[in-house]
């Protein structure tokens, strides 16, 4: 009996001694899978298309990004510039967390100062030349006046109407010296209080157009007009040349019906 006893004691070691060393050959191929997967959006790289355009980076931080999506530096922006638009990702992303559908926006591929960069198509904005205005201030000083676009999330996507909100800044170019302004945001309740500069709307409720610039003095008058979804409107924007667009006011605001006194705001 006892011989029995000390056999079945030699047989309960082994087994449990082939138990640990089973536990400790499979642990590392789990935690291996699970490292795996935890990077494996890391690794993929975005892919981008090419998008030759003119561009605007605003005066402040601007975030740099790698092909992973990782913060890698920040440039600061002394003034607003005029940078290349390289290429564009073809896909939307957010970041710093955030799950908002219309804060989404591609990165981009700039030039800037000559180096290239990729940064976050929120604080890059496209030039619309086709709505430049060019004229010349009571000092016979020549100026234009364009709309600029960044890559955020807009009005609409693949898919129709997405209701977020969507706007393009005004810019204003000294051609003697070749800087760049912005308009400050009127001081008006129905002005879109959300922006922080002047800005055109073109979102699912309405489209705003610049349809004439006067400088009378040192006054710089945008004439706007909109098209709603039912009927048409118009107002002036006033700014200062003095304040350096510092100061800027909403005037003759109207609304009416006819197309054909939309057609003939020029």
């Amino acid at each position: 009996m006892k011989h029995l006893s000390v056999l079945f004691l030699v047989f309960l070691i082994i087994s449990c001694s082939n138990k640990k060393e089973s536990e400790k050959i499979k642990t590392p191929e789990t935690k291996t899978e699970a490292t795996n997967s935890a990077n494996k959006n890391q690794e993929e790289k975005l892919t981008f298309e090419k998008y030759s355009k003119d561009g605007i980076v605003l005066n402040g931080q601007l975030q740099v990004f790698d092909e992973k999506l990782n913060k890698i530096e920040e440039l600061e922006i002394k003034e607003i510039s005029k940078i290349k638009i390289l290429e564009k990702s073809t896909s939307i992303y957010n970041i710093d967390k955030s799950k908002d559908y219309c804060l989404k926006s591609n990165f981009i591929k700039i030039e800037y100062k000559g180096k290239n960069y990729i940064v976050f198509g929120r604080d890059v904005y496209e030039i619309n030349h086709n709505e430049n205005f060019d004229f010349k201030n009571s000092n016979n000083e020549s100026f234009s006046v364009f709309p600029v676009t960044n890559f955020e999330m807009g009005a609409s996507d693949d898919e129709g109407l997405t209701t977020c909100d969507d706007f393009s800044l005004l810019i204003v170019l000294n051609q003697k010296d070749n800087t760049y302004s912005t308009i400050k945001n009127p001081e008006a309740e129905d002005y879109y209080p959300s922006q922080k500069f002047a800005a055109l709307a073109h979102d699912d409720g309405s489209l705003e157009n610049i349809y004439n610039i006067k400088a009378v003095n040192d006054s710089l008058i945008l004439g706007i007009k909109i098209s709603y979804q039912e009927g048409y409107g118009s107002y002036f924007l006033r700014t200062s040349f003095k304040d350096n667009f510092n100061k800027s006011k909403i005037t003759d605001r109207k609304r009416f019906e006819e197309e054909s006194v939309y057609k003939q705001l020029k």
